[in-house]
C-alpha cells in the first residue's frame, strides 16, 4: 500500500511541474490631454461583458465558428474589472478629468457624468487581429440620459507572435474607444 501511495504523490508532483501558468493584464495606452485639468468627475460602468469572454482564461477564435480557450493563458484578476480600469485610466488622460471613478461608485460620491459600457464582442482572431464591438451611453448625476447611444466596432492588427501581442492589440482597441467615449464627454 505504501509503494502505490508513493507512485501517486510521485504521478501528481510531475505532473503539476509541466503546467505552467502566464498571466496578462491589459493597459491603459491613450495619450494624456494637452489641456488644463478639469474639475469635473467621470464616471465609469457598469461595463458588461458577454459571458464567452468573462471568465479567468483567454480567448480567441480560430474559426468562423470557433473558440479556442487555451487553459494556461489566463488573465491576472477579473477580466471585467480590468476593462473598466483601463478605459477610466484611458478617459482620465483623454479628458484630463479631476476625478475619475469606476463603477460601483464609493459611498457618498458621485460623478457628474458617467458612461455605462455594453461590450458585445472582445476577442483576437487568430494570427489576424483583436476586435471589439461596444455601445456605450452617458448619463449625468441625476441619472438622467445625456447621450445617444453610441455604437463603435473595430480592429486592431496584432503586432507580434503569442498572447501578449494579443493583450496589447486588445490594450490599443480600449484606447481607441476610449478616445470616442471621451469625444461623446467633450459634446456635453
Amino acid at each position: 500500500m505504501k509503494p502505490i501511495f508513493c507512485l501517486t504523490i510521485m504521478a501528481l508532483l510531475l505532473a503539476g511541474c509541466g503546467s505552467s501558468e502566464n498571466f496578462y493584464r491589459l493597459s491603459a495606452e491613450a495619450p494624456a490631454s494637452s489641456g488644463s485639468r478639469s474639475a469635473i468627475s467621470l464616471g465609469v460602468g457598469p461595463v458588461t461583458l458577454p459571458s464567452y469572454i468573462d471568465r479567468g482564461e483567454l480567448v480567441y477564435q480560430s474559426g468562423p465558428n470557433e473558440f479556442q480557450i487555451p487553459p494556461n493563458e489566463r488573465w491576472a484578476g477579473g477580466l471585467r474589472d480590468n476593462v473598466t480600469q483601463v478605459l477610466a485610466a484611458d478617459l482620465e488622460r483623454l479628458l484630463g478629468a479631476g476625478e475619475v471613478l469606476v463603477y460601483p461608485w464609493p459611498p457618498g460620491r458621485i460623478p457628474h457624468y458617467s458612461v455605462a459600457v455594453n461590450v458585445r464582442q472582445f476577442h483576437a482572431v487568430s494570427g489576424v487581429d483583436a476586435l471589439l464591438d461596444l455601445t456605450w451611453q452617458i448619463v449625468n448625476s441625476r441619472n438622467e440620459v445625456a447621450s445617444a447611444r453610441q455604437s463603435l466596432s473595430l480592429r486592431e492588427p496584432i503586432q507580434g507572435d503569442g498572447y501578449s501581442a494579443v493583450v496589447a492589440a486588445e490594450s490599443r482597441l480600449l484606447a481607441r474607444a476610449a478616445e470616442e467615449m471621451a469625444k461623446s464627454f467633450r459634446s456635453e
